[in-house]
């Protein structure tokens, strides 16, 4: 029997487990269903963290699962995308990088028992809501013959948003991270 306290971080899992089911709905063009993937990613990824705080309940391996399932249902998402066309090769890559960059930083300050510096702020939640709603409104495409083209010209217009936003974030991380690093 699963407990309510189990909850937050199983929704948490679900969301890795999606990225697999992801890659298979999108190869075999199941679009409906791949935009339903990413509403159920993104609902969970606010439903988790929402419950864990409610029942007070967060967890060590819930703060830490949290962002690295986010990343590899994004990270997935978008690499799709660009093996469409339907997304830029270099924002992608960006943005997996920074998501590199971040994740490496938080292993290591977490190492030197730092990872505080690197909690999720406000701004960093702002940025998954635009990934979010970035791979949605890309995802809509081929789902609207008649709307496609504009489809396409938001969802870029969105990617390069993102992309700023991401990268900027990451920027953020960055600094803050020297300087914790410098005080060793």
């Amino acid at each position: 029997m699963i407990r309510l306290d189990q909850i937050p971080n199983l929704l948490t899992i679900s969301r890795i487990i999606a990225a697999p089911i992801w890659i298979l709905v999108f190869y075999y063009n199941f679009y409906l269903l791949c935009i339903l993937i990413i509403i159920y990613t993104a609902a969970t990824d606010f439903l988790d963290g929402w419950l864990a705080r409610k029942i007070d309940n967060t967890s060590i391996i819930g703060e830490s699962l949290d962002p690295i399932a986010d990343k590899i249902f994004l990270v997935t998402v978008l690499i799709s995308y660009v093996s469409d066309n339907r997304a830029n090769f270099i924002l992608v890559s960006l943005i997996i990088i920074r998501e590199i960059i971040v994740s490496s930083l938080r292993e290591i300050l977490s190492k030197c028992n730092k990872s505080s510096i690197l909690k999720v702020t406000y701004l960093a939640k702002i940025k998954t809501c635009f990934q979010f709603f970035t791979i949605l409104t890309i995802g809509f495409i081929p789902l609207f013959n008649s709307l496609a083209i504009e489809l396409q010209f938001y969802g870029k217009i969105l990617l390069y948003i993102t992309t700023f936003i991401t990268i900027f974030t990451g920027y953020k991380y960055v600094m803050n991270s020297i300087i914790e690093i410098k005080k060793f």
